[in-house]
């Protein structure tokens, strides 16, 4: 017997994944022009020694460009982990995903304080952990 509910529900999941699948799919396009940043940082940009945390970041705009959109890509990964817990879907791929963004943050901020290559090496092995988890979840959602 089919009632209303739960004819109406359905959708609603249809919807729930749509948008769980739009979300993933934005943080991968903002993986992705992080690591174009933070290639251009880590080629072009020299940053001073010595200075405190924000007068360095904010002292180059690409740098500032690169820490505005990582706060932006943390408030994606943390919508996509928060639609996935709700649609019960893909929830091993957002927080992985998450953990590997907090890790590529974590490595940046060591690399803006020492500028060494094993924090440069650890963003980008953190970014393509996220980028596998995000497109692996939009994948999973089919």
């Amino acid at each position: 017997m089919t009632t209303s509910n739960d004819t109406t529900q359905a959708p609603a999941t249809a919807a729930r994944l749509a948008a769980l699948r739009g979300n993933c799919m934005g943080a991968a396009v903002l993986l992705i022009v992080q690591f174009g940043l933070g290639i251009g940082i880590n080629l072009y940009v020299t940053l001073p020694a010595h200075k405190g945390f924000f007068s360095t970041v904010f002292g180059s705009a690409t740098l500032a460009a690169h820490a505005i959109v990582a706060l932006i890509l943390l408030g994606a990964a943390i919508g996509a982990l928060t639609r996935a817990i709700r649609a019960g879907r893909a929830v091993a791929f957002t927080s992985v995903g998450l953990a590997a963004i907090l890790a590529a943050a974590i490595a940046g901020a060591s690399f803006v304080g020492n500028q060494g290559n094993g924090a440069s090496l650890g963003m980008a092995l953190a970014t393509a952990v996220a980028m596998f988890c995000y497109l692996a979840a939009i994948f999973s959602l089919r």
